[in-house]
């Protein structure tokens, strides 16, 4: 006579429940804007849209990302309008850590989604709405100077900058 016990099928049984658990976990987290993307980008509210943003030296250096966080320095007091040129190199990574220091954060010399997160609580509405598909214009309130941020239609965050609107991409670079 062969005698079976319950025990296997517990451990499947637990193994499968806590896998199902973590797939719908997952499953439920919102949606985000991310670099991936190929902009900085958000929705709903507008508090966390930078939180998953980051630019520095060795990633997207050259870029309309990388001039919106120049324009954030610009408004701390940290860079002159002249050096918003979407070109991330040493000066704009020696800037970072200064303001990193001043806002007591790790200071890194990138910004990375913690800093850009950090720079998101200057923002500040000024007009629009937090709907999707809908136009928000926002201000960043630096230190030194304030500027508009927009969030398109589309979700996509850009900035005015010589004389034109100015889309914060990733792979691209007109703030030349």
């Amino acid at each position: 006579m062969t005698m079976r016990t319950a025990r296997p099928r517990l451990s499947i049984a637990a193994v499968l429940g806590t896998a199902l658990g973590a797939t719908l976990a997952v499953g439920t987290l919102p949606a985000s804007a991310a670099v991936s993307d190929g902009y900085v980008s958000g929705s709903g509210a507008f508090r966390n849209d930078w939180s998953d943003e980051s630019v520095h030296a060795g990633y997207y250096p050259r870029s309309n990302a990388a001039c919106l966080w120049q324009k954030v320095l610009w408004a701390e007091g940290l860079l002159t309008e002249s050096e918003v040129d979407g070109a991330f190199g040493g000066e704009t990574s020696f800037r970072t850590r200064t303001l990193q220091s001043r806002w007591g954060i790790p200071a890194t010399g990138k910004a990375d989604n913690y800093t850009f997160n950090h720079a998101a609580g200057r923002l500040s509405f000024a007009s629009g709405s937090t709907a999707d598909g809908k136009r928000l214009e926002l201000t960043y309130k630096g230190a030194a100077h304030h500027f508009t941020v927009r969030r398109n239609e589309q979700g996509r965050h850009g900035f005015y900058l010589d004389g034109s609107w100015k889309a914060a991409a990733y792979k691209q670079r007109t703030c030349i």
